[in-house]
């Protein structure tokens, strides 16, 4: 380097500098693929209703989700909870929640969070029927 002229060395040098440190920046950044787009359409909620009623979902939240001692009624967990939240949940369980992230596909949560997201309306139990013993 003289009189203040920069070498062609140097600037390149700089150069390669700066792309292997873009390189290891790009390289550290997990990419991952987008999630796949679904439509909220009636077949994708009928598809989560099956699933439901297959995984054994029923099995704590009871028959069309409307609850047991086990697990809260899930009528209208649309109306308290957006997709991304009802999806946290059934992944990551919580709230005495046991996880399903590793038991179900991301179809099947997706197909769950549709079902569950279309539940707007809280649905009343049925009323305990009298029993014969019970009129005496």
């Amino acid at each position: 380097m003289t009189g203040g002229r920069v070498s062609v060395r140097t600037v390149f040098g700089h150069w390669l500098l700066v792309g292997a440190a873009v390189c290891l920046v790009a390289a550290s950044c997990s990419f991952s693929p987008a999630p796949k787009a679904y439509a909220a359409s009636k077949a994708v909620r009928e598809q989560g209703a099956v699933v439901f009623h297959e995984k054994g979902c029923e099995h704590c939240h009871g028959v069309d989700g409307v609850g047991t001692d086990k697990a809260p009624d899930l009528s209208g967990v649309g109306r308290r909870l957006h997709k991304p939240e009802i999806a946290k949940q059934i992944h990551d369980g919580g709230k005495q929640m046991p996880a399903f992230g590793d038991a179900l596909t991301n179809d099947e949560v997706q197909q769950l969070v549709e079902y569950l997201a279309a539940k707007k309306k809280k649905v009343r139990k049925p009323a305990a029927s009298v029993t014969a013993s019970s009129k005496s």
